[in-house]
C-alpha cells in the first residue's frame, strides 16, 4: 500500500473511531486532523468534501463489508440443514458487527442515519432487500412447492428476526456482542419459521 493510501486509510480509521465515540456533530475537523496526525487542511486533500465525505465512505464501507459476508454465507445452501445455514448467516453478520471496525460502522450508520442522502438511503435499502431476495431465492430453490409470495414473506421474517436481535443487543442493551441467550432465541425463532418452509 502506498504512503498516500496508508494516510487515507488512517484518516478513515480515526474518523470511524471518533464518529462512533462522539458522533459526527461532536467530532471537529481539527480533532480529526490531530488524531490522524496530519496537518490542518490535509483532510480536504484526501476528502475534498471534508468530514461529510468521510462519513459517507465509512458508512458505505461498513455496509459493503456486511453485505459481502452475507452473500458469501448464502452460497451453496442446500435443502439439508437449511436451519444451520440460516443460523450460520446470522452468526456471520453478528461476527462482522462485533469486530471493532464493524461495530463502529454499525453504530455510525444507525446513529447518523438522518445525515444520509436520499441516494445513500436508497442504496442501503436496496442492499438490505438484495440479501432478503437472495434468501428468498434459496428458499424457493429448496421448496419449489410453496407460493413465491409466501416464501418471500418467510425471508422477510428471517431478516426481521436478525435485525431485531442485533438492534436489541447492540443498541438497546448497549452490548458489544450478541449474548448466548439472544443467539438461542434466534435459533428457536428460526426453527419455528422454517417449519413453514
Amino acid at each position: 500500500m502506498k504512503k498516500s493510501e496508508q494516510q487515507r486509510q488512517n484518516i478513515i480509521d480515526v474518523g470511524r473511531k471518533l464518529f462512533a465515540e462522539k458522533g459526527y456533530a461532536g467530532t471537529s475537523t481539527r480533532e480529526l486532523n490531530e488524531q490522524a496526525g496530519i496537518a490542518e487542511g490535509l483532510l480536504y486533500y484526501y476528502f475534498p468534501k471534508g468530514k461529510r465525505q468521510l462519513l459517507d465512505i465509512i458508512v458505505h464501507e461498513g455496509v459493503t463489508d456486511r453485505l459481502r459476508m452475507a452473500h458469501e454465507r448464502l452460497e451453496g445452501w442446500t435443502s439439508e440443514n437449511v436451519e444451520n445455514h440460516v443460523l450460520d448467516l446470522f452468526d456471520g453478520i453478528s461476527s462482522v458487527i462485533q469486530e471493532d471496525v464493524g461495530y463502529q460502522s454499525f453504530i455510525i450508520t444507525v446513529r447518523e442515519r438522518a445525515l444520509l442522502s436520499d441516494e445513500q438511503s436508497a442504496w442501503l435499502m436496496a442492499s438490505f432487500d438484495g440479501v432478503q431476495e437472495q434468501i428468498a431465492d434459496v428458499f424457493l430453490g429448496i421448496s419449489k412447492d410453496h407460493d413465491p409470495a409466501e416464501v418471500r414473506t418467510l425471508s422477510q421474517t428471517v431478516m426481521s428476526i436478525f435485525v431485531k436481535m442485533l438492534f436489541e443487543d447492540l443498541l438497546l442493551h448497549n452490548h458489544r456482542e450478541i449474548s448466548d441467550e439472544s443467539r438461542k432465541r434466534v435459533a428457536a425463532q428460526i426453527h419455528l419459521v422454517l417449519r413453514l418452509l
